[in-house]
């Protein structure tokens, strides 16, 4: 198996994370990742925002949690959307864009990847899409940066692993071949 393969076989969704952050560096490459990513028509109008800041990231869990409540959708008490990783990052673009979802997933889906190729653990964040057109959460997101006519495709919690999970196994019946 090439190393690409091997990359993406060993990949899993990482739900517990030492306090140290990654380097810049690190950083870096996997946004870089993100930025290969194919995009409808190569139009490129998808957005990473990289969170490190932890005060941000907490006032941002909390305001998710207290939409949750809003929302009627019930968590435990001690629930943290990002599963306490030192860095978040936010892709979005404009409401209006119709292959957001798409270009977006694609550079996730890259920096997921990328994370792993570094030895990073990684985990997609969807909590977003549900609430941030909430105004608690909207207020956080445009602390952030991210423009109020952007909506939120989804997020990756990066950080290093406290302790290493196989992947789980996938079901391959979901494979048609039509000759």
């Amino acid at each position: 198996m090439n190393e690409t393969l091997k990359v993406m076989a060993s990949r899993y969704s990482c739900r517990s994370y030492e306090n140290n952050p990654i380097t810049e560096e690190e950083l870096k490459i996997i946004l870089n990742a993100g930025l290969l990513a194919p995009s409808a028509m190569n139009s490129q109008v998808d957005e990473m925002f990289a969170v490190i800041n932890a005060d941000l990231i907490d006032e941002l869990a909390l305001a998710i949690n207290v939409a949750f409540k809003q929302l009627e959708i019930k968590k435990p008490d001690n629930y943290y959307c990002t599963y306490h990783a030192p860095i978040l990052v936010i892709v979005s673009g404009p409401k209006d864009y119709t292959r957001l979802k798409e270009d977006g997933s694609c550079m996730l889906e890259n920096m997921f990847l990328a994370a792993e190729s570094l030895n990073i653990g990684s985990c997609w964040i969807n909590q977003l899409r549900d609430t941030q057109d909430l105004e608690n959460v909207r207020a956080v997101l445009s602390k952030i940066g991210i423009p109020e006519n952007h909506q939120v495709v989804g997020c990756a919690a990066l950080g290093y692993s406290k302790k290493r999970v196989e992947p789980k196994n996938k079901k391959e019946n979901r494979i048609h071949i039509i000759k």
